[in-house]
């Protein structure tokens, strides 16, 4: 059996992609035998949802410490306990920062190392951009260079990858996945009578962090045009982050109280309940000071639940959304576009459905947990052989 410790410093509570992707290949893993343990940052006092786990989680105090030299240094000093105690065969790093600090400690690391790369890890630090963050891109490049593996999310995440002098013989693509849920109509009947208020509501969802990238503000400007055809609209935005205060802001100046509803983070449970009642998805990231977006699992979670999906065409989006058949592609600088592509689904039940079956089917034809994890241990064999 193999032993594999997977470093994740974004792990669930958290909504972000890197932390449903690690839960995701914890999970799977430890479903075909491999002895899995994580090693992830503690958001709270206590998380009794670990214990429902089908493998271990170790938590790292003060993971998540907003003093960033200090995250370092603890999450080292775990990632030390952890690989003396656990004594794994691999070690693998999901996200950027585990992926800094286990190259920080490259020549005490003596087990294959797999690694993944992300877009804006890349983009924002190969080469550094800023003072901290070329200093960041040491140990980074540091751990690329003794990796056995490097995987993305994405072939717009390969591309660049390459373009940025790594090693094509060590990366391939390995996307997330996703499963389709069983029964959704019964959990659509059991969310609507958990929220017997939005019986009557059309619902555009967003889930992403609140952060300028995602978009989030000509989205809002897109939903006033939506509002003024179709007032019944409720657009839940799910997530948390510094543009918190500033789109509440721009929610009461655009007259929108009482079509916005900004609802933070959430449980894993009230967010199947927003999956399942919402009538389409929305997210139109774009980039900012050289943050991109590698993929979108979200859009891939809605679509696995038989929502369209409206999405820009920035990054590896265009992967998970096939234009026209899945969803919508737009420009995310043209709230008017946003909005025109909206109203359409509103207009057409028909159009919706079929483009929500279709991206059922797109889900489970490129984003299957079968394919994923096949290629994960195809992976776990070679760098241990």
């Amino acid at each position: 059996m193999i032993k594999l410790l997977i470093f994740a410093m974004r792990f669930p509570p958290e909504h972000v992609g890197t932390a449903r992707y690690a839960a995701i290949l914890a999970s799977g893993l430890a479903e075909r035998g491999v002895k899995v343990m994580v090693l992830a940052p503690n958001y709270a006092a206590e998380h009794p949802e670990d214990r429902e786990l089908s493998y271990a989680v170790r938590r790292i105090s003060r993971g998540q410490h907003r003093f960033v030299p200090l995250r370092y240094l603890v999450a080292r000093n775990a990632l030390k306990r952890a690989l003396s105690e656990f004594q794994p065969d691999v070690l693998w790093a999901t996200n950027g920062m585990a992926v800094r600090v286990a190259g920080s400690m490259k020549n005490q690391l003596q087990v294959p190392l797999i690694g993944n790369l992300n877009g804006t890890d890349m983009a924002t630090r190969l080469p550094g951009r800023t003072p901290r963050t070329w200093i960041e891109s040491v140990p980074q490049r540091r751990f690329y260079k003794g990796a056995d593996r490097l995987c993305t999310i994405s072939r717009f995440t390969y591309d660049l990858a390459l373009s940025k002098g790594l090693d094509s013989d060590k990366i391939q693509v390995l996307y997330p996945s996703v499963e389709v849920p069983d029964d959704l109509k019964g959990k659509r009947r059991k969310a609507s009578t958990q929220h017997p208020e939005l019986a009557d509501r059309r619902i555009v969802l967003t889930v992403g962090r609140l952060v300028k990238q995602k978009g989030h503000r000509n989205l809002l400007e897109a939903m006033r045009q939506v509002a003024a055809t179709h007032p019944d609209v409720l657009h839940i935005i799910v997530g948390d982050g510094p543009e918190k205060k500033g789109l509440a802001d721009q929610v009461e100046q655009l007259g929108l109280s009482d079509n916005v509803r900004l609802v933070g983070y959430i449980t894993e449970e009230e967010l199947e309940s927003y999956y399942a009642l919402a009538t389409v998805f929305a997210l139109t990231s774009h980039e900012v000071n050289f943050y991109v977006e590698g993929l979108g699992l979200v859009f891939i979670e809605a679509a696995a639940r038989g929502l369209v999906a409206v999405g820009s065409s920035h990054g590896g989006i265009p992967e998970a959304i096939a234009d026209g058949e899945t969803g919508f592609l737009v420009d995310p600088h043209q709230p008017e576009e946003i909005g025109r592509k909206l109203c359409s689904l509103f207009d057409d039940d028909q159009l919706r459905v079929r483009m929500g079956a279709a991206a059922q089917r797109h889900v489970a034809e490129r984003f299957s947990l079968t394919g994923m994890m096949d290629k994960c241990c195809d992976i776990l064999q070679e760098v241990t052989a």
